[in-house]
């Protein structure tokens, strides 16, 4: 298929299909796994259940720096910076080398051209921070409700309380959420709360071993996976892998399909937050109980995590979760009801 690069649709929800989000994301299954992703804007209506306080949330860059590979390919590895460095100069430096990434072009063009070796992706990840409380309503949307609304729900309290949202910060312009995919193929869902526009990435599934091969021919044991590479996109066209842009606003949600690559970068500081789930999909295309391959990576984010027995997931009980929660024609009868008298 041609690497041409397109933009992922954009969906539009209003405050009765926010109240389900599953179901929603569901109905669009078709779309989100065509492109790896969707984006979804919210209407006047809807209603978020947003924490009063949202600020107090304190956190220091990830130590990590952005490394040039090669000299002929636009492809950087993210390494650890030696924990004796002197931040207070880094941060000197980021100032003067950031400033000018406010938009596509002048971001990858300044990373090419970037002497600086301490060039740091400036982000920060804090697993079990949320900016939405978790309140009873339904009227008010909270995305800790997302793994008890999809199918994760059949493994009961002991698998849904594993996933909990994920904070993200960018620190400032320029910052970098390198290539990743979600542990053990999940979807995911990301909401933007506040600050400058993210530039996503997003590599379908049926792009990954396309990718995995170039990447072994590179000799690079590097995995894809765990947030160890930033690819420049002229090395995806170079190569015909097909990807998608998705720019990313405040009061935005963006969803990932299982087993999709992402990567981003901020034209500004923000706060956003994550989260991963499941449909269907997830086990009847076999993404629950694909083994991931081995490497070198040793993260311990998501270490909390653990894997999920796909054999609970019996295919009588997805077809109930199915009728029960993500039926659209009861949705569609719900509906319905609701403008009836005896509603």
């Amino acid at each position: 298929m041609s690497s041409i690069s397109m933009d992922v649709p954009i969906l539009q929800i209003n405050e009765y299909e926010l109240q389900n989000l599953v179901r929603f994301i569901y109905k669009h299954e078709k779309l989100l796994k065509e492109f790896g992703g969707i984006k979804i804007q919210l209407n006047a209506d809807c209603k978020l259940a947003l924490k009063k306080r949202r600020k107090n949330m304190m956190s220091n860059p990830i130590p990590e720096q952005i490394v040039k590979m090669s000299s002929n390919e636009l492809i950087y590895s993210i390494e650890k910076i030696d924990q004796n460095y002197d931040f207070t100069q880094y941060k000197a430096t980021t100032t003067t080398t950031t400033t000018t990434t406010t938009n596509e072009r002048n971001f990858w063009s300044s990373l090419s051209r970037s002497s600086d070796e301490r060039r740091q992706v400036n982000i920060s990840l804090l697993p079990n921070q949320s900016f939405f409380s978790q309140k009873q309503s339904r009227i008010y949307f909270d995305i800790h409700r997302l793994p008890q609304q999809s199918l994760l729900k059949l493994g009961g309290s002991k698998v849904t309380r594993q996933f909990v949202p994920c904070a993200r910060r960018a620190h400032g312009p320029g910052a970098v959420f390198p290539l990743t995919s979600t542990k053990q193929g999940l979807f995911s869902i990301d909401y933007h709360h506040e600050g400058g526009v993210h530039h996503w990435y997003i590599i379908p599934i049926s792009q990954r071993e396309v990718l995995r091969k170039i990447s072994d021919h590179k000799n690079s044991s590097i995995c894809l996976e765990h947030g160890k590479l930033l690819i420049d996109p002229s090395v995806l066209d170079k190569h015909r892998i097909r990807y998608h842009r998705i720019l990313q606003h405040p009061n935005e949600f963006v969803v990932l399909s299982a087993g999709t690559l992402a990567q981003s970068f901020t034209e500004d500081a923000s706060w956003s937050e994550s989260i991963t789930f499941a449909l269907p999909s997830w086990v009847q295309d076999y993404h629950a109980s694909v083994v991931a391959p081995s490497c070198q990576c040793n993260i311990s984010h998501d270490s909390s995590m653990n894997t999920i027995d796909s054999t609970m997931f019996r295919q009588e009980l997805i077809q109930r979760y199915i009728d029960s929660y993500l039926d659209i024609n009861t949705e569609e009868k719900s509906i319905a009801l609701k403008g009836t008298p005896f509603s």
